[in-house]
């Protein structure tokens, strides 16, 4: 006769994991600038939600499953333009061959995923590649990905795409980003990535970016480096540009799920040439900076959280020697985040 606890289980079987889930993400700011390099935004101030997620999960068998996530944000520029829903994510992954995937559609980018989840603090700040627009937070295309040993701590990950990020495809041009990322079980990180991007004329980009960190349960650290060459346009005058940002961050956990405090230095080594075009932190393209992030997380439920920050941004001395310094970017935030 089987035991009790056996008899048990075969009455009452463990009920079949759920094949939809439903799960949502909101996050924003008190915000106020106290200085900026442009007189449109300063003195600016008043409450904006940056990222509102729905998404849907949905798995056809354990090594088939799928993803639609729409995304809502307020209008980073000052417009005012209403939040519209859009597709974030729209994809079909497969498990095979033990554990290797590959993923079609709409899916993060190789270059920022896994250095954003190190990271963790993506309501307070973007990561590097993504802030300063030299690359997309996601792509349009196929990936592989999965481990090269058997302890899974060494993994690649190879993407090819539209190079068009969230938008439909708009040319016959594409990109490839490959990555190799080491995770030992003390907690260190190491990253390489490799991207490049065809566009029109030759105006090819290539983008290369090295990444170590540490983690463990109450304290995480990084660094980062990446270049970027930006090929001019044939038939033009202008020359080629490379483009350096290095980082570092450190985020402690003073209670865990309670308090945290982090800190991040950016030192974006040449002008930006997308600055200006950059939500809710608009950068002076005209000279190279610093941006220094600052604040602390208090933590209402585990899944609600209240962070006082600041970001501020110091510029350098332009190029050129008869442009003036950019007078420094202060944004106060008070974010708000939840998520179920």
């Amino acid at each position: 006769m089987p035991p009790a606890d056996a008899q048990s289980a075969q009455a009452n079987p463990a009920p079949p994991e759920p094949r939809t889930t439903f799960s949502g993400l909101v996050f924003g700011d008190y915000y106020h600038f106290s200085a900026d390099h442009s007189a449109a935004w300063a003195g600016q101030e008043g409450i904006w939600f940056r990222r509102i997620y729905a998404t849907f999960d949905y798995r056809f068998t354990p090594k088939v499953e799928s993803r639609l996530r729409l995304e809502m944000n307020s209008d980073g520029s000052l417009e005012g333009s209403l939040l519209t829903p859009y597709v974030k994510d729209v994809w079909l992954r497969w498990t095979f061959a033990g554990r290797q995937q590959l993923t079609l559609g709409m899916h993060p980018s190789v270059a920022i995923d896994h250095l954003e989840s190190v990271w963790g603090l993506r309501h307070i700040e973007k990561t590097p590649l993504d802030l300063y627009r030299w690359d997309s937070s996601r792509e349009t295309g196929i990936s592989v990905a999965g481990p090269l040993n058997a302890a899974a701590t060494l993994r690649y990950q190879v993407q090819v795409g539209n190079d068009s990020g969230s938008g439909s495809e708009t040319d016959r041009f594409k990109d490839i980003r490959a990555a190799v990322l080491y995770e030992a079980k003390s907690g260190l990180v190491l990253e390489g990535m490799y991207g490049f991007f065809a566009h029109d004329a030759h105006a090819n980009r290539t983008t290369v970016q090295a990444f170590a960190a540490y983690r463990r349960q109450q304290v995480r650290a990084a660094l980062q480096y990446a270049l970027q060459q930006r090929r001019a346009k044939d038939g033009t005058p202008d020359p080629d540009s490379w483009l350096d940002v290095y980082s570092g961050f450190v985020v402690a956990d003073l209670k865990p799920r309670k308090l945290s405090l982090f800190a991040r230095v950016d030192r974006h080594a040449d002008p930006c040439p997308d600055g200006e075009s950059i939500d809710y932190l608009p950068i002076d393209p005209t000279a190279a900076f610093t941006l220094l992030i600052a604040g602390a997380e208090y933590y209402f439920l585990p899944a609600v959280r209240f962070s006082p920050n600041v970001e501020w941004v110091r510029y350098s001395a332009p190029s050129d020697p008869g442009a003036p310094r950019p007078g420094n970017d202060v944004v106060w935030r008070a974010t708000f985040y939840w998520a179920w």
